[in-house]
């Protein structure tokens, strides 16, 4: 997947903001979008060391990866502000 850096966190970006818009809030979408962008790139490095071909297990993996991280940092932000986060 060496060729396919970009394509692959792509869905990271996208993923995260949109976690990030049902929270409501710009930093929320802004932070999310970071947070789902960092774990496009932790799972696209865990799925090029496990030497997984492109394909869909890969995506799956990168987008898993970029929702898990993205919840994370909309959770965490809303504890920093003392609000719930969304869903």
């Amino acid at each position: 997947m060496d060729d396919h850096f970009w394509p692959s966190v792509y869905p990271g970006l996208i993923v995260g903001a949109l976690i990030g818009l049902a929270d409501g809030s710009l930093l929320a979408t802004l932070l999310g979008a970071a947070g789902g962008l960092g774990g496009a790139f932790a799972a696209f490095y865990l799925v090029t060391l496990a030497g997984l071909e492109p394909g869909v297990l890969p995506l799956a993996a990168i987008i898993v990866g970029a929702v898990v991280a993205s919840k994370a940092t909309v959770f965490a932000l809303s504890k920093l502000t003392g609000r719930h986060a969304a869903g």
